[in-house]
């Protein structure tokens, strides 16, 4: 459900009363009209209340309280909001405890960055959810189930003279071996792609994009062979065989129709990326966090697509450069994941 909270209502009719009707809060966003869309996984963002689903660490018995809760909600807006050049106009989380949390995340610390909209997933059996701030308006929020998945998150944002369209997912893990959990990946992007199917018969010119944590690289099929991957590149050998049974064919070059660009792929972006990836497993840089773009943003109308960028840099990277995890034990780090983000042009 999408929430305009009250402390920001009252404070919207504040600045209208103190500096009239010509004031909005458009003042806080890109001077050139251009929309900054970030996808983070935080890493277990978890409330200080017990509500019978926590993992154990996150609660009294486990050692979590309060001020753990406090401090690990600066930080991540910290991470949101700084080292990027500019803030984000969309972020994308995945797991996050619930609503609540991203409530009190956008009213303790995002508000004085015109962030005012939220959105988040329901999902009971699970003990994180996905969620979506906004500093434009979410026109229209809905949770799709995936079957034996978590659930797709998509949200609506209006950007003043257009829609855009995003699907916020976090696939299954690869915890329990690559190949026996690729099925439930494959899963999730047959969702998507069916889902973006809908929204494009509806709204043919609409901008969509996929974003959130894969647990897949982009370049995962071409890496690991012998079987189907949730996403595989379309210069893949084994691509038009595979995109029919649920994966996503992805490029790093303008997408045709049916197929998603991802600058992970797009060797001009990734020379120029301060990082190889979004999450370090057993010493390689793998780009799990991803945006995919559908073929609206390459069209020449209305919204396109600019860069890409990952947040590589301290504090949310430790010394060698890679991602500074939240510890439990110690109370330091921020996530196992880097925030990345696509900058859009052409409102």
């Amino acid at each position: 459900m999408v929430r305009l909270s009250f402390l920001h209502m009252f404070i919207a009719v504040f600045l209208l009363c103190a500096f009239g009707c010509g004031c909005n809060l458009d003042g806080m966003r890109s001077d050139d009209g251009s929309v900054m869309v970030m996808t983070y996984n935080v890493q277990n963002l978890f409330d200080q209340f017990v509500s019978g689903n926590e993992y154990p660490e996150f609660t009294p018995e486990g050692g979590w309280s309060a001020d753990a809760y406090r401090i690990r909600l600066e930080r991540t807006a910290q991470a949101i909001s700084q080292g990027h050049g500019r803030i984000p106009d969309v972020v994308l989380l995945q797991e996050v405890e619930h609503e609540r949390v991203l409530q009190e995340l956008v009213e303790t610390h995002l508000a004085k960055w015109g962030f005012r909209w939220y959105a988040a997933t329901d999902e009971r059996d699970s003990p994180v959810q996905l969620g979506m701030v906004s500093r434009y308006p979410i026109v229209e929020s809905v949770s799709h189930r995936v079957h034996g998945s978590r659930p797709i998150l998509e949200g609506t944002v209006d950007l003043g003279n257009e829609y855009l369209t995003i699907l916020n997912v976090h696939a299954k893990s690869r915890k329990g071996g690559i190949e026996e959990t690729e099925q439930q990946r494959m899963d999730t992007s047959r969702a998507i792609a069916a889902r973006a199917k809908e929204v494009l018969a509806a709204n043919p010119f609409r901008a969509v994009m996929v974003a959130g944590d894969f647990n897949e690289s982009a370049d995962a099929a071409i890496r690991e062979e012998g079987f189907d991957h949730a996403l595989v590149p379309l210069d893949s050998p084994d691509c038009a065989r595979q995109s029919y049974g649920g994966s996503l064919p992805v490029t790093g070059a303008v997408p045709p129709q049916g197929a998603w660009y991802t600058w992970w792929l797009d060797r001009s972006m990734t020379l120029m990326a301060k990082s190889p990836g979004s999450y370090l497993y057993q010493g390689v840089w793998e780009t799990y966090d991803q945006l995919l773009l559908s073929p609206a943003f390459f069209d020449g109308y209305g919204i396109e697509f600019l860069n890409g960028m990952v947040g590589a840099h301290a504090p949310l990277t430790d010394d060698g450069g890679h991602p500074a995890a939240y510890d439990g034990r110690t109370g330091k780090g921020y996530s196992d994941h880097l925030p990345v983000s696509v900058i859009l042009s052409g409102r």
